[in-house]
């Protein structure tokens, strides 16, 4: 078997596995059980249209929110780039997002065009996707560590008295201060230093070129700060909305005991998280059970997790498919160049 057939397999495998897993979530769940409604009696309920809106337009505001931080991250080494590729190049990706294995295969896609259009410094071009992805993981252990370690000193009962919950608010706070201190120790890192290492980098066999451009482009972040710090207003809000819409999501079908507001600040990031590492398309399957999992474990109904991730995965569906109209609608713009004369992305 050759390597592409290998590959297509591979992915062809993913799909399945995701779409039997969702199919089993469902399955276990159909049913009520012990005088508790399932999935069924859930769905049989008229849904709130106004929260199904509301879930919509939230969804596609947090988008734009990261289209945008994107957007300034490129800018921000000084690689030409266009807000109207910004946002042809980010919905697109956003509907690959859902449509590949994993729920990052559309920053696969931005790397490739953004990349392909600066051949000098594809790393570079390749390190604005990843640090995106970074910032926009940063930011949700920084929701749990802050919202949940506040409601946890201020006495919630819900937070206090649930020791998963103070586990995962631990975790996530413990990991936020090591990479705090991480981002700190590499500002006061001296040149020479730094340099020495990108040379031990470039040295490594096959992937040193591209480790130690890596290397600087992250030190190129570090030595602009300000440009970096422009992007966290985006990177918050953008995660408030995520755990806005979750939960609102979770009230479109009339449910009998949906999370509290803080519980979802809790688990909500730690669903979002969770997901982007199973390997189906936009994580189907594994989202579900992830959110009916974690919604067992503050005592709540498994089915409600279920059936609010469902929601929010048919609110993903309409948007990526506006996101792939959209990136077929606008023409890709003609290169245009900066004043050193570099083209800039085009798509």
């Amino acid at each position: 078997m050759t390597q592409s057939l290998k590959s297509v397999f591979s992915i062809f495998f993913k799909y399945i596995f995701g779409f039997a897993v969702l199919a089993y979530v469902v399955a276990a769940n159909w049913e009520g059980k012990d005088g508790k409604p399932g999935i069924k009696d859930l769905l049989t309920q008229t849904p709130d249209y106004a929260f199904l809106a509301f879930t919509l337009l939230l969804s596609g505001v947090a988008m734009t929110c990261q289209i945008l931080r994107w957007y300034l991250l490129v800018r921000a080494l000084d690689l030409p780039f266009t807000l109207r590729n910004a946002f042809r190049l980010g919905m697109i990706g956003y509907f690959y997002n859902i449509a590949l294995p994993g729920s990052i295969g559309g920053d696969f896609l931005k790397a490739f065009f953004i990349a392909k259009a600066q051949p000098d410094r594809k790393a570079a071009a390749v390190a604005t996707v990843l640090i995106d992805r970074m910032l926009g993981l940063f930011g949700l252990l920084l929701f749990v560590s802050l919202v949940g370690g506040s409601l946890w000193l201020s006495g919630d009962l819900q937070i206090v008295e649930n020791p998963y919950l103070t586990k995962i608010i631990t975790v996530c706070t413990a990991l936020v201060v090591a990479a705090v201190i991480g981002w700190i120790v590499l500002g006061l890192l001296p040149s020479a230093t730094a340099e020495r290492i990108g040379l031990q980098m470039k040295g490594v066999p096959v992937v040193g070129k591209t480790l130690n451009d890596l290397w600087e482009a992250v030190l190129l972040y570090r030595r602009r700060p300000k440009l970096l710090y422009l992007t966290l207003p985006l990177t918050a809000f953008a995660q408030f909305l995520m755990i806005l819409y979750l939960h609102l999501g979770v009230r479109v079908f009339p449910n009998p005991d949906p999370a509290s507001f803080g519980e979802h600040f809790v688990i909500g990031p730690i669903g979002f998280i969770a997901q982007a590492f199973f390997p189906a398309p936009g994580g189907v399957g594994g989202a579900e059970a992830i959110f009916g999992y974690l919604y067992t474990l503050i005592g709540r109904p498994e089915i409600t997790g279920i059936v609010g991730r469902l929601t929010l995965r048919a609110a993903e569906i309409v948007l990526g498919s506006a996101g792939l109209t959209v990136y077929l609608s606008m023409k890709a713009e003609l290169p245009v160049t900066d004043a050193a004369g570099d083209p800039a992305v085009t798509a």
